[in-house]
């Protein structure tokens, strides 16, 4: 029986989940605003969550849980004496409700029969990707009003007019842990659904209820199975169906598998047929253009693409932002129809398009939809790389300028067109595509936006300009982009490209006065970073440009010379540099060292306080200690020095390191040497022995005494080399 006094019924199904108590606290802006009573059907919470639902509750009641949802919500249906009828679940909590607040204390729900309000279905845990949907989950109560369904269930009645209103619970529900999670869920679904199928083979719900469920673990064949075979029963009972909006459903479901399955030419077939569909509403409709875009973009047929591009478009002015059309017109996957994170990457899709096909005023158009500012826009790189294409592949317009001023304009905006016009610029030269390239300049270089790419490039683009036709003005201009360059980005010159400092060797443009400009500690940290990541290759460049600039002396040469060597020894296990080659380095590098830091230092400094010295300095002292140790042929000294070379100046350890592996390795080469020559040695003294014995039997005592004193001196030691000359001796 009705409470008059009560207009609202607010019922949930409670089985402890994790958001429970914030479900139940929201329901709070209801109660303290309008007269309410809040009903809620116990499915399996424990004794603690059970007392902590009690303290909101007006009525409590207990269901045993019999998968059967419907069977569940009209336990609290049944209760309620309300004028109108809400319901939720315990992981759905309201961000302030005022619509719905005014809507009961105006007076307004005289006027209408039922309501729907919006679910935030999140997809990730942040909030960062979400699809609002329309529920129909408010309703005038009347005597037969009753849930449907053993899943996915729903109220009947569902009387018009209907109340629309923007008022949404958030949803972190199908926010899944893992896939595996996803998946347990789709299949708890799955089950019921075909039973329901097979009860009700004339009910489209249940198709795209099901439909959805195998979309949502990507079992795309899956899906489309389901579809055909329920859009084939349809057929059947075409004159009988009155839920033509689940059939739209099924299409959506059919069309964006068909996509991700890359089933191309099935999916142009079965749009075609979808919008032959005339009972469907608009909305629906205006999805089928939607999947076009997205179909025709990915098949490179850019005219068709670009004429469903201008229909979605048409749709999107006439239904954006219309809540009741979308909410009446739309269900299940083409709820997203309008929805940001469809809208927008299909707009950037059809835009390519349009672009291509030269449609100036389409593009425009397309571009003013997007609301550049939503972060959710950024990731979209390859939707972003073809705009960029597309629009160096036909004649400028400044459309494209203001085009991708917007991109790079966003927030993080630059760092991810960076990446584009990198990768984009790449691709042209590889394919040696260079009216797209020289187009790619113009239009980077007109971009409004401090970055060192846009810096250089815009050099570049200076130089390929045709419109200069006095080459004093052009080499004038690109000296003033050479200088802004240097006073900008001091510390990025030497990360610079190569093909940018040719354009200065073009145009004979003399850059040392720049170059000596650079403060001297900001270059020297841009170096210490630079040599540590350089390839030789590279480190080569800079010592051939140094070359060629130099017309002074100046310690930007020594200290790059230095750094030079360090990113040559970085590298010297890639390299593969030989032990006389690496030792030849460290000794260079050691003696460069030395040379420039000495005039800035006192004589003693170095022999009395050589830890006061910077790192480098400390390791080229030892490196001279090594070299000296090493010339001695002091080879125990020599390995101690290079144990304490290690740790002083750890950016070269690696380089040190391998020195002493090949230092021990020649070290224990020469050893074994040795002991071969000993070896060879006596044996040639055991020989040369036994002709002295023969001379000495033949009475060749001088000739003999010669043989042994020469071989004495190869062997010292022999015992048997003295008691043969002393017997010599006895005989004289």
């Amino acid at each position: 029986m009705k409470d008059t006094s009560i207009l609202l019924s607010i019922s949930m199904l409670i089985s402890g989940k994790e958001d429970m108590q914030k479900s139940l606290e929201s329901l709070q802006y209801l109660k303290k605003a309008i007269p309410c009573e809040i009903i809620l059907v116990d499915t399996g919470c424990n004794a603690t969550q059970r007392a902590m639902a009690e303290r909101y509750a007006d009525k409590i009641l207990d269901f045993t849980w019999r998968n059967d949802f419907a069977k569940a919500r009209n336990v609290g249906l049944k209760e309620a004496g309300g004028k109108w009828f809400l319901y939720l679940d315990d992981d759905e909590w309201f961000d302030n409700p005022q619509e719905i607040i005014h809507f009961f204390q105006s007076g307004e729900y005289k006027q209408y029969h039922s309501a729907t309000y919006q679910v935030r279905n999140y997809f990730r845990r942040d909030g960062r990707t979400y699809e609002d949907a329309a529920v129909t989950r408010m309703v005038e109560l009347e005597k037969n009003t009753l849930f449907v369904g053993r899943i996915h269930e729903y109220l009947q009645p569902f009387r018009s007019p209907t109340k629309h209103f923007a008022d949404f619970v958030h949803h972190y529900g199908y926010a899944y842990s893992d896939e595996g999670a996803k998946k347990k869920h789709a299949e708890r679904n799955i089950k019921p659904l075909l039973e329901l199928m097979r009860e009700e083979p004339k009910e489209p719900r249940w198709v795209s209820q099901l439909a959805q469920e195998y979309f949502v673990i990507n079992d795309y064949e899956k899906v489309v199975d389901v579809c055909l075979s329920g859009l084939e029963r349809f057929k059947k009972y075409k004159d009988t169906i009155d839920d033509w909006i689940q059939v739209g459903a099924v299409y959506g479901f059919l069309l964006i598998s068909l996509e991700s399955l890359g089933k191309y030419e099935e999916e142009k077939n079965w749009i075609k047929i979808a919008l032959t569909e005339t009972q469907l509403p608009e909305a629906t409709r205006a999805f089928f253009y939607f999947a076009g875009v997205r179909l025709y973009s990915k098949t490179k047929e850019y005219e068709k693409c670009r004429n469903y591009l201008e229909k979605y478009v048409s749709f999107a002015k006439k239904l954006r932002g219309n809540i009741e059309a979308v909410a009446t017109g739309t269900v299940l996957i083409t709820t997203g129809v309008f929805q940001n994170r469809y809208f927008f990457p299909a707009l950037l899709m059809g835009m390519e398009s349009a672009i291509r096909m030269e449609d100036y005023g389409l593009a425009e158009e397309a571009f003013y939809m997007i609301d550049w500012a939503d972060n959710k826009m950024l990731h979209q790189n390859e939707e972003e790389k073809k705009i960029v294409d597309a629009c160096c592949s036909v004649e400028y317009h400044p459309l494209w300028t203001k085009l991708l001023q917007t991109l790079v304009g966003r927030e993080e905006g630059m760092k991810e067109m960076y990446v584009v016009f990198l990768e984009t610029e790449v691709a042209y030269k590889e394919q040696l595509e260079t009216e797209k390239l020289s187009s790619l300049h113009r239009l980077v270089a007109e971009l409004d936006y401090e970055h060192l790419y846009i810096a250089y490039t815009r050099i570049l683009w200076t130089e390929e300009r045709t419109d200069i036709k006095d080459e004093k003005q052009r080499k004038a201009e690109v000296y003033a982009l050479f200088t802004q360059l240097f006073d900008k980005y001091p510390r990025e010159i030497i990360q610079i490209r190569t093909e940018v400092f040719r354009v200065a060797e073009h145009l004979d443009i003399d850059l040392e006065p720049l170059l000596l400009q650079i403060n001297f500690r900001v270059w020297r940290q841009s170096l210490d970073k630079w040599c540590m990541e350089a390839a030789p290759a590279q480190i080569q460049e800079w010592d051939a440009r140094m070359a060629k600039w130099r017309k002074q002396e100046d310690i930007r040469y020594d200290i790059l010379a230095i750094k030079c060597l360090e990113g040559y020894l970085k590298n010297c296990r890639q390299t593969s540099l030989s032990y006389d080659a690496l030792r030849q380095l460290l000794q260079m590098y050691a003696d460069k060292v030395l040379t420039f830091f000495k005039p800035y230092y006192k004589e003693n400094v170095f022999e009395e306080l050589p830890e006061v010295l910077p790192d480098e300095v400390q390791l080229a002292l030892e490196l001279k200690k090594l070299y000296q140790y090493q010339e001695k042929g002091e080879d125990r000294n020599a390995l101690e020095s290079v144990r304490k070379c290690l740790g002083i100046y750890p950016k070269l350890d690696d380089a040190v390191a391998a020195y002493a592996e090949m230092f021990r390795d020649e070290l224990k080469k020469r050893t074994k040497e040795a002991e071969k020559a000993q070896d060879e040695l006596l044996k040639m003294a055991e020989s040369l022995k036994s002709v002295a014995k023969l001379r000495m039997e033949r009475g060749e005592y001088e000739a003999a005494k010669l043989i042994l004193q020469q071989t004495q001196q190869y062997v010292p030691e022999d015992e048997e080399i003295k008691a043969l000359l002393q017997k010599i001796d006895e005989k004289g």
